[in-house]
């Protein structure tokens, strides 16, 4: 990437969005090929070894893209509100999916997810061109 931020080369977000496909789908393996709980976090939640690899997959990638995103959000040229519904979306949507492993409320996690989602598939395609 050039230092000004200016470019963020598709091979990057390429393979920081390959990342994170790849530790979601790792996080998708279902609990009872997981193996034992390493840490419980709470009811119904436990870090096994399956599921830090896919974390570890996920916060690298997700990392990486978000930096190429936040680098390249002056070249953009979106409108301040749009770029505050996204931030709002984004935030919100992590908001949901930290608080969904402490609440009692399982789904939270799905409307969390969908909103990052959100807010994921309408800036990474815009940081990906040139």
């Amino acid at each position: 990437m050039s230092p000004d931020g200016a470019g963020a080369p598709r091979g990057q977000v390429v393979t920081a969005a390959l990342l994170v496909v790849a530790g979601v789908l790792v996080l998708f393996v279902p609990a009872g090929n997981e193996g034992t709980v390493l840490a419980p976090i709470s009811e119904g939640h436990g870090l096994s070894a399956v599921d830090a690899v896919g974390a570890a997959l996920l916060t690298v990638g997700g990392t990486w893209l978000e930096v190429l995103v936040v680098r390249r959000l002056p070249y953009l040229a979106l409108p301040p509100r749009a770029l505050f519904g996204l931030g709002l979306l984004a935030g919100l949507g992590v908001g949901l999916l930290i608080a969904s492993v402490f609440s009692g409320f399982f789904w939270w996690w799905a409307v969390g997810a969908a909103l990052l989602g959100i807010a994921t598939v309408v800036l990474v395609p815009l940081t990906a061109r040139r």
